[in-house]
């Protein structure tokens, strides 16, 4: 599986463990973010009432936002190496559904790491 999706995953289970960030992430309650990488690969990521995320590989109906680029970008961007609306224009970012919520949450995900 993909880089991004292995630190996503360890991430949630960091985030899982801490009720302060779980807190922080109570926002997304309910929500789901797709991912579909340029390498083929999709996964999701979805937000439960207490704030903890679950990260699964497939796709889910209906995400909140879906978000597609490539592996090593997505890293980047999650660790803050990467400018969201630069990667945006430049076409290297694509996102579709609620774009002002998927920023919301790669700015709180910078925040809990």
């Amino acid at each position: 599986m993909s880089g991004s999706f292995e630190f996503l995953k360890e991430l949630s289970t960091k985030i899982n463990k801490d009720d302060t960030k779980k807190k922080a992430l109570l926002q997304f309650s309910g929500k789901a973010f797709q991912f579909k990488l340029n390498e083929g690969e999709s996964f999701y990521v979805k937000f439960e009432s207490d704030g903890s995320m679950s990260v699964e590989k497939g796709e889910i109906t209906s995400p909140a936002a879906s978000v597609s680029a490539s592996d090593s970008l997505l890293i980047d961007l999650i660790n803050g190496k990467a400018d969201p609306v630069k990667s945006f224009f430049m076409g290297k970012l694509k996102v579709s559904g609620d774009l002002m919520l998927a920023q919301k949450l790669v700015s709180e995900v910078k925040k809990l790491l």
